[in-house]
């Protein structure tokens, strides 16, 4: 790479990352005060927030990667432009078809980098948050409190006369089953919560059960007696990911996911040639209003894409890539190639 291209290159890093930074910061900020809806569900720590908001930066990071590309793009070549260095480097070995390519190349990896995030790391992280709160739903069910009644362990009604060093001293489990219409009583002298991975339970000590059926009562004395509770978490594999997205054949909801999800990764892409012609222009000559037009194009793109997205999901959506590609094609060849 010539020094006249790693300079193109380190403009445009700069632009980029002061941008990207902000748009990161204000996007963690909405997704920090989505999190915190969590807190009336269950209480959750600082770290248990890190853990949450882990589980969101794939999609933190496909709103505003793309957006922060295409203006990123458009800025650092249009203050090139303003300082007439635009017009130096086309005087030297950087012609408008090289510049192109260079953006092209990072455009392309910009867009596989955002398909891969979209396509696998999110419905990975999804998953990972659905476990997430199911196990701390989990934990918040079995904070069982002295002398409280209406506490449940999974479908036992429990309760408890006391607590001593984190031990539960005179144990109460109740549970009936109306449909075989049978209930079980259960008492212990102590218990203490036992948590093995995803998996919490209750060991009882010394204590009786009692099963109450039609045919009459069955009593069993025990030492030790151990009730398990696993909540709904699923393994995250990546055959899980191929079915998650095969939904789309059927489902119109996971069928518009796919397409959003596409159409944003391929937004840099498909627009990183509007950016070089909205930054390339002579300022003597032009007074282009260049946030307008950086306005318009993620406008332009975006309702299409939601358009797209809700109609004609599969078919369309490559459509309007290559279609707007061409379009961005066309435009930079009128404004640019056959000026430069």
């Amino acid at each position: 790479m010539d020094r006249v291209s790693r300079y193109v290159l380190s403009n445009f890093f700069q632009t980029f990352l002061s941008l990207f930074f902000t748009l990161f910061f204000l996007a963690s900020v909405i997704f920090f005060i989505k999190i915190s809806h969590l807190t009336s569900l269950f209480s959750i720590t600082f770290g248990d927030l890190g853990e949450a908001y882990l589980y969101l930066l794939p999609q933190i990071i496909v709103y505003t990667l793309p957006i922060t590309f295409f203006i990123a793009v458009a800025m650092a070549v249009f203050k090139m432009s303003k300082e007439n260095e635009t017009i130096v480097l086309f005087a030297l070995t950087l012609s408008p078809h090289k510049l192109a390519r260079i953006f092209f190349m990072l455009s392309l990896g910009t867009s596989l980098f955002l398909l891969l995030n979209a396509v696998v790391f999110i419905p990975i992280s999804k998953q990972l948050n659905k476990n997430f709160i199911a196990y701390k739903k989990m934990e918040s069910k079995i904070n069982i409190k002295a002398t409280e009644f209406g506490q449940k362990f999974e479908d036992w009604n429990v309760f408890i006369n006391g607590i001593e060093k984190g031990e539960y001293q005179n144990i109460v489990l109740y549970n009936q089953n109306k449909a075989k219409k049978e209930e079980r009583f259960i008492i212990a002298k102590s218990a203490h919560i036992d948590k093995n991975g995803s998996i919490i339970g209750i060991n009882l000590e010394k204590g009786r059960l009692f099963d109450f059926k039609d045919t009459g009562i069955d009593e069993i004395n025990y030492d030790v007696m151990k009730l398990h509770y696993k909540p709904n978490v699923k393994e995250v594999k990546s055959d899980r990911v191929v079915n998650y997205w095969m939904l789309a054949k059927q489902d119109k909801t996971r069928a518009k996911d796919l397409a959003i999800n596409i159409l944003i990764s391929f937004f840099p892409l498909a627009t990183f040639l509007f950016g070089l012609s909205f930054g390339i222009v002579n300022t003597r000559h032009e007074k282009p209003n260049i946030y307008l037009h950086l306005f318009w194009v993620v406008l332009v793109y975006y309702l299409l894409m939601f358009k797209v997205a809700t109609t004609v999901p599969l078919v369309g959506t490559a459509i309007l890539i290559v279609g707007f590609h061409l379009a961005s094609a066309l435009f930079f060849n009128e404004k640019v190639l056959k000026r430069y």
